[in-house]
């Protein structure tokens, strides 16, 4: 459990090395820069090298992109997990200096990609003209046609299905008039007739009228060809645009080969431009530079050595002063749960880091939300064997699977002590397919079944929350005591230890407690009166000293509100009854599943439907219940217990460095 003791750096150098000394501290990944307070001007060129830089890089990843769409790496999820290949500083070098090609092939499949997708939209366009043209395929006019000097000619569609002998009644129905025309049906489907009417002009008002009130509509489409020859141009077209479409997908698997080009070339560009960025927090003269920023004391000397061997710089050591940068370092067993600390906020000034005791909690309480052995087993062993397989994984991929490690562990343990191992498994599989009689019990908890006994787990589900608690005002504590604090340790402090173990020591052997937990705890006589001296006590330390500041009026007024914040002791207290929802749900909806997979019996078939809803059943189970515990478990330690000691508000510890590469690491020299 401790923050790394930092010291500042101020380094001054000759503005010739700027980018080399700049490089190397990259390299070392232990120099966090310091930004300038005041605002400068960037130098135009820096600008324009950080604008490119990050352009190749956009543009690197977009062409790996392009290349996972059509030409994929393969992998999956497994392939995230195998991390950056290594590269030594010389190699890095000497590959960064023949980036022109990768970029060049970057631009280049991206303009591919926008030339694909323009095919795909040629050959779209032209599927949906073919499929307006097919119901006038057989039409020997062109769909333009509009008739001759004495004639008007309707081309188009009326809804639904129409016959030649209904068209003409509605014509003669709605046009008596009308005596000289030319009909001619298309074939069309059920939803549509496509028809050519000739008539008269003087007749093509009421004709057109006619049509109109049944849904009569002309094509979408119309050009000054006929409908088969315009058919045909489309669908050469559309061949012609998937054909391109295909050729310039077979260019673009092609450069699969040079992929790794490619992600060098993302790499390089992020540190280049993390590089660049950082010049604009440098200050610098026309002959000279400095940088300042912050080093963990263990490497500032190293650094210092290294820097004024190699370069012409002077390097000034000093202590660091109130912005100095937070970074966690924790044994194997805590450095896990540093990522739940830093989610909610690094330790402030004058505060501590909790890792090593939110740890211990939060194993305790996920194992006992999940609470199966069965599951903490397969939590185990799929971490392990991650962890063993893929030993160059991110840092952060490794932290959270190393967490869960460990959680799978907890959860075996309380697996163990409730007796549950995929919920009943071991009993039903005994009773179904061994003929173990109903009534004996194959696998015994260690300690108690929570299904029997409800009751008993949801004490102690209380009494853990109230020992949770209770560390993290006794840190809270602590820190008062530290900064010699003592009236605000009073009233802020000890007074709530003695008041609500007063409390509770008046709770435990009263009627209200035994209806809870089915029989009473007998105190003696001594200990009930010490209890309310204690709670009485508690209650004039929190009257007098929460807050002892103000005149005494006011004193005794805001002391009797603080008195006041026993409900929310009680509702912190109270939260930790989803312990006992989430172990009780993983159990109940466990042994559900087992008695649904066993309805069929024994025997073959019995066996086989057995294993498929026990798979499927556990899986989602397991999933469900996992997100649950891991939700829950950050819950309590964000509310109930950080907040009762935990402020946070320090800056996290970000060196220039190479951790922000996805595919290749650059070692330390």
């Amino acid at each position: 459990m401790a923050i790394v003791p930092m010291q500042k750096m101020l380094i001054c150098g000759a503005i010739e090395e700027k980018s080399s000394v700049m490089k190397t501290l990259q390299r070392q990944g232990s120099f966090h820069l310091i930004p300038l307070e005041e605002e400068r001007l960037t130098a135009p060129e820096v600008r324009e090298a950080l604008s490119r830089a990050e352009k190749r890089a956009q543009a690197a990843e977009q062409a790996l992109k392009v290349l996972q769409q059509y030409a994929p790496s393969g992998g999956g999820m497994l392939a995230s997990l195998a991390g950056a290949e290594d590269l030594t500083p010389e190699d890095w070098e000497k590959r960064s200096a023949n980036t022109e090609a990768a970029a060049a092939l970057a631009e280049d499949l991206i303009a591919k990609d926008k030339q694909i997708n323009e095919a795909n939209a040629r050959a779209a366009r032209a599927q949906v003209q073919a499929e307006g043209l097919a119901p006038w395929k057989n039409l020997g006019l062109p769909l333009d046609f509009t008739g001759t000097e004495s004639t008007r000619a309707f081309i188009g569609a009326l809804p639904g299905a129409w016959t030649e002998e209904s068209i003409r009644a509605l014509l003669a129905e709605n046009c008596p008039q009308l005596d000289a025309y030319s009909l001619e049906l298309l074939s069309g489907d059920p939803s549509q007739t496509p028809l050519v009417l000739v008539c008269l002009k003087e007749d093509a008002d009421a004709a057109e009228d006619a049509l109109r009130k049944k849904g009569f509509a002309r094509p979408l489409i119309t050009v000054d060809k006929t409908p088969e020859e315009a058919l045909n141009e489309v669908k050469f077209e559309r061949a012609s645009a998937i054909t391109e479409a295909e050729e310039l997908k077979a260019a673009v698997k092609a450069a699969a080969s040079r992929r790794d080009e490619l992600q060098f070339l993302y790499d390089d560009s992020v540190l280049e431009a993390e590089r660049l960025a950082a010049f604009q927090n440098a200050g610098e003269s026309r002959t000279a530079f400095f940088l300042e920023g912050y080093v963990p004391k263990a490497k500032a000397a190293a650094l210092q050595k290294k820097l004024e061997d190699k370069y012409t710089v002077s390097v000034i050591l000093s202590e660091p002063g109130e912005d100095a940068p937070v970074l966690l370092e924790n044994n194997r067993l805590s450095a896990p749960t540093e990522s739940v600390v830093e989610s909610y906020g690094l330790p402030g000034r004058g505060e501590i880091d909790p890792t090593t005791i939110m740890s211990f909690f939060y194993y305790f309480l996920f194992g006992m939300m999940l609470s199966d052995a069965g599951y903490g087993l397969l939590m185990v062993i799929g971490c392990a064997v991650a962890l063993k397989k893929f030993p160059k994984m991110g840092a952060n991929m490794k932290k959270m699977l190393t967490m869960f490690f460990w959680c799978g562990v907890s959860t075996t343990v309380w697996g163990v002590l409730f007796g549950s191992f995929f919920g009943d498994a071991v009993d039903v599989i005994a009773h179904t397919f061994f003929g173990v009689p109903a009534d004996k019990q194959v696998l015994k908890a260690l300690w108690f079944t929570p299904l029997e006994e409800p009751m008993r787990l949801l004490i102690y589900c209380f009494l853990f929350g109230i020992i949770h608690l209770f560390v993290g005002l006794g840190i809270k504590g602590y820190l008062m005591l530290k900064e010699k604090r003592i009236k605000d340790f009073l009233g802020g402090v000890l007074g709530w230890f003695l008041l609500l173990t007063g409390l509770i020591l008046i709770l435990v052997p009263s009627d209200m407690y035994a209806s809870i937990a089915g029989a009473p705890i007998p105190l003696p006589a001594w200990l009930q009166t010490a209890a309310k001296f204690l709670a009485l006590a508690g209650a004039l330390l929190l009257l007098l000293f929460a807050a002892w500041d103000k005149k005494f009026g006011l004193r005794l007024a805001l002391g009797a509100y603080e008195l006041y914040g026993v409900t929310g002791w009680l509702s912190d207290v109270l939260s930790y009854s989803r312990l006992l929802a989430l172990g009780l749900a993983t159990g109940v909806i466990a042994s559900v599943i087992n008695t649904m997979a066993s309805m069929m019996g024994g025997g073959v078939v019995g066996a086989i439907i057995f294993i498929i809803i026990f798979l499927a059943g556990h899986t989602l189970n397991m999933a469900i219940n996992l997100l649950g515990a891991y939700v829950h478990t950050n819950r309590l330690q964000f509310v109930e217990f950080f907040g009762k000691f935990y402020e946070a508000g320090g800056e996290a510890f970000e060196p220039l460095g190479t951790g922000d590469t996805k595919y290749y690491h650059m070692e330390e020299n």
